[in-house]
C-alpha cells in the first residue's frame, strides 16, 4: 500500500522557497542555466516533483517534468545556478485525489525518503558554466 502524507509536497515547497527568496537577497550574477533528468533506478523517469539545488550561498529549484527532465534557469539574464558545490534533494510526488482529516490535500510519495531530506541526502553536483546535463538516479518509495 502507498503511504500518503500531506507533508511531503508542502515541506520540499517550503524549504525551496525559503531558499529562493535566500538567494534573491544574495544576488545572482554569474549565474548558468543546469539542465538534467531525474530517472529510478529501473532506468524510469521520475514524473513529477521538484529538485532543489543546496548550496552555502545560493540554492535554486525546478520542477521535473513528465520525462524525468528538469531545467534550473532560463536564457534570461540572472536566472540559474551559480557554479559550484551543492547538495540535490528531490522530491517526486503525485497529488491524490481527495483530502486528509483537516482538509489538506494527500500526496502519494515516488521517492525514497533520504533524497528529500539535506542531511540524509547521498546527491551532489558541481555545476560549472558549460551547461552540461546532469542525471540523477533516485530509489522509489518502498511501499
Amino acid at each position: 500500500m502507498a503511504k500518503f502524507t500531506a507533508h511531503t509536497g508542502y515541506g520540499i515547497i517550503t524549504v525551496c522557497v525559503t531558499f529562493i527568496l535566500i538567494s534573491i537577497v544574495v544576488g545572482c550574477s554569474g549565474n548558468v542555466r543546469q539542465s538534467g533528468q531525474v530517472i529510478f533506478d529501473d532506468g524510469s523517469p521520475v514524473p513529477c516533483g521538484t529538485i532543489c539545488f543546496l548550496g552555502d550561498k545560493y540554492q535554486a529549484s525546478g520542477d521535473i517534468q513528465t520525462d524525468g527532465t528538469f531545467i534550473i534557469g532560463s536564457t534570461k539574464q540572472g536566472n540559474g545556478l551559480l557554479p559550484g558545490k551543492y547538495k540535490v534533494i528531490i522530491a517526486g510526488s503525485q497529488k491524490v485525489i481527495g483530502t486528509g482529516n483537516e482538509g489538506q490535500p494527500l500526496f502519494e510519495e515516488l521517492v525514497d525518503g533520504k533524497f528529500t531530506n539535506p542531511k540524509e541526502t547521498p546527491l551532489s553536483a558541481v555545476v560549472k558554466g558549460n551547461n552540461s546535463a546532469i542525471r540523477f538516479k533516485v530509489e522509489k518509495f518502498k511501499k
